[in-house]
């Protein structure tokens, strides 16, 4: 600071150091002389972090702030730079004639005055002038100190802007205030942003400001960093506190571990201390029991159905209450780690049987529990193209169902003589001559998961000599995979002639999603089906020669 003061005094030796002619200002008005200097002389990217005043005197110079409307005779300016990873101080200060006038420091030394860690978060915009400030800490509480201490002057007033919340200072910008009297000091706090005042501290005995944890557990350390604010350092004490609880007396960190027979509240009072006073805290904690291993008592339900939601409320004993986690499950499960609630929604794709892995962990150990969920998809019938075959010949045809697991058929309606296989699904019928005529067939798939229904129309012609579909011919459908498609399908066939085959594909309803026109290369062959713009479900594509057709169903999964 002596530093500081001989560079003040320098800038008066051009006017008349004796009579002390610095003029008073606040700091907003010296502020963008000093800045200039400070982004010329230190840095371009210099950044205003704290502004400051001490009101001192040293060899006749006298540092001075005016309470009335918050002006003082000189301020110092905190700068850093990002860039250089450094800060520096400068000294601002308005000389009659000379004008306002900027010097830095050589080092950054004067750290000692502030109650917290000098940071490096700049000072951002809006932030009120010394003047308004002064005032937020009068309204605050100082006009009550000030008048009933008439020799009381402001020691100390600076800004911070506080990125994280401490033991003195919340996170936030604020303009800081400490006033000076023979007989007691007061502390204030402004908001920055605003001029309004947030807090005022009398004195200089300590102020407890930290909050203490109120649960402990035997066997397990307990501890609590008391922070108080006093000028001196405070010094802390224990006057009640239960057995093997200690403190230490310069931190203000307590320790300790609960034994078996300390359950239940333990009062504790600790006391901060220095030559100006004191202040207490009281406050009880709730010793809980030794710590248990949880143990998991919920059964699950080990069935899910695909696209709807699967719940399974976990429940474990153990002190204290557990953790949840997942250790191993299907994609898209998910667990509620505090409560233990889980809960997935699988997709038709993963109908199969999936391993889950939960834990329940706390301080004392963990429990696992294992199961295998099974998950079922309702049946979902292909769309089967109406029919047209002959009398007094055999007719037969096997649907295709996508199901988990695998379902049994039953038919809802049909003409006289046509059945159905309950287990293969496989429909047979040898119609008279007497049927010609169209008949409508209706019939269901069911399992454990639901039920599907499917229906299509027999048209039965005496002029009709062979079955439309899946008919002997000019080319057949070798393969088809993957199985279930998805972005696409590629099928594979054997071809006699050299004929464009028309290719269409239809949905559950006999719609027409896509429609193209192959031509084979080879005898045997394959083209890709392109089914990106599908949603999962039951398809049906039909290749179509001159002489014949083919139907196969396929299911996309996503």
């Amino acid at each position: 600071m002596k530093k500081l003061l001989l560079l003040l005094s320098l800038l008066l030796l051009t006017c008349n150091a004796q009579a002390q002619l610095l003029e008073q200002v606040t700091v907003k008005e010296i502020l963008p002389t000093v800045k200039s200097s400070a982004e010329s002389g230190f840095a371009q990217d210099a950044a205003l972090t704290h502004t400051l005043f001490l009101g001192i005197e040293y060899q006749g110079i006298r540092l001075e702030m005016n309470l009335d409307d918050g002006k003082a005779t000189g301020w110092l300016f905190r700068f850093y730079s990002a860039s250089l990873d450094s800060s520096v101080y400068y000294v601002g200060a308005r000389v009659p004639i000379i004008g306002t006038q900027a010097v830095k420091l050589a080092i950054d030394t004067l750290t000692q005055y502030f109650p917290v860690s000098i940071g490096t978060t700049g000072l951002v915009e809006p932030w009120v002038d010394s003047d308004e400030a002064l005032q937020g800490s009068k309204d605050g509480g100082a006009e009550t100190f000030l008048q009933g201490n008439q020799d009381a002057h402001v020691a100390l007033a600076f800004t911070i802007n506080n990125p994280v919340q401490n033991e003195y200072i919340p996170q936030g910008q604020y303009w800081v205030f400490r006033y000076a009297a023979s007989a007691d000091t007061l502390t204030c706090m402004v908001h920055a942003n605003t001029g309004l005042p947030f807090r005022c501290l009398s004195g200089n005995a300590p102020k407890i400001l930290s909050i203490p944890p109120t649960t402990a557990r035997i066997g397990v350390k307990y501890s609590y960093r008391v922070n108080a604010y006093g000028d001196p350092t405070p010094v802390y004490s224990l006057s009640t506190a239960p057995i093997g609880m200690v403190i230490d007396e310069s931190s203000g960190m307590i320790t300790w571990t609960p034994t078996a027979g300390q359950e239940g509240q333990q009062d504790v009072v600790v006391v901060a201390s220095n030559n100006s006073g004191s202040d207490t805290q009281s406050f009880q904690i709730n010793v809980q029991g030794s710590a248990t291993t949880p143990t998991i008592v919920s059964t699950p339900t080990t069935e899910a159905y695909a696209g709807k939601q699967y719940m399974y409320q976990l429940v474990a004993n153990g002190s204290p209450a557990p953790v949840y986690a997942l250790a191993e499950s299907p994609q898209g499960m998910l667990i509620d780690g505090g409560r233990g609630s889980l809960f997935w929604t699988p997709t038709r794709a993963q109908a199969a049987a999936h391993q889950v892995r939960i834990t329940a962990t706390n301080a004392a150990g963990s429990d696992e529990q294992s199961f295998t969920l099974e998950v079922y998809k309702e049946p979902v019938i292909a769309p089967v193209p109406n029919q047209s075959i002959s009398a007094d010949k055999v007719f037969t045809l096997d649907p295709s169902v996508d199901a988990r697991p695998e379902p049994t058929f039953r038919l809802d309606a049909g003409p006289s003589g046509l059945t159905i296989d309950e287990n293969s699904g496989q429909i047979s019928w040898t119609p008279s001559t007497a049927q010609a005529g169209t008949h409508v067939v209706l019939f269901t798939a069911s399992n454990r998961a639901g039920i599907g229904q499917q229906s299509f129309e027999i048209d039965v012609d005496g002029t009709v000599g062979v079955l439309p579909v899946e008919m002997a011919g000019s080319f057949h459908i070798t393969g088809q995979f993957p199985q279930p498609a998805g972005d696409m399908l590629t099928v594979q066939l054997r071809s006699r002639v050299s004929e464009a085959l028309l290719v269409t594909v239809h949905d559950m309803l006999g719609r027409t999603v896509l429609q193209r026109t192959w031509q084979p290369r080879a005898a045997t062959a394959q083209f890709t089906l392109p089914l990106a713009g599908l949603r999962s479900g039951m398809y049906t594509y039909r290749v179509s020669g001159s002489s014949h057709s083919i139907i196969r169903n396929f299911v996309v999964a996503r």
